[in-house]
């Protein structure tokens, strides 16, 4: 905990996801929730088909899921979605305002890990219900 799973369409595979920028998320985790940056687990997907709006050619997507433990306000959500949107938005930036720019959507989406539902090995390294900020 937390998961963060980036896709992105094939067409970005120039600016593909690297290693640095999902370390750039972990750290933002780490500053606006609270979140102890060795528990992040991160991965990235190309996706090779897709279709956005009515399928014109150019058009592009960034999408990425965050998922942590239950307990944090609206605020920190509103911290790490609105950070993550623009460490996405600056790591793309070429393929927004290049010399040839897609229309790229951005788009961040941050969900609750229900705590009841969540299991973790080695045991004891998930923290006691009563902290929110594991």
């Amino acid at each position: 905990m937390p998961h963060l799973t980036l896709e992105y369409t094939a067409n970005l595979g120039e600016w593909a996801a690297e290693p640095e920028l999902l370390i750039s998320l972990h750290r933002l985790l780490e500053s606006a929730a609270g979140i102890k940056i060795e528990n992040c687990k991160s991965r990235w997907r190309m996706v090779d088909e897709w279709v956005t709006g009515d399928g014109k050619v150019g058009s592009a997507f960034v999408h990425l899921d965050v998922r942590f433990l239950e307990g944090r306000p609206p605020e920190v959500k509103h911290a790490v979605g609105a950070g993550a949107v623009e460490l996405l938005h600056d790591h793309f930036a070429l393929a927004l305002d290049g010399p040839d720019p897609l229309e790229v959507q951005i788009t961040v989406e941050i969900q609750d890990i229900q705590r009841a539902s969540y299991f973790k090995y080695p045991p004891g390294t998930l923290g006691p219900p009563s902290l929110s900020l594991v």
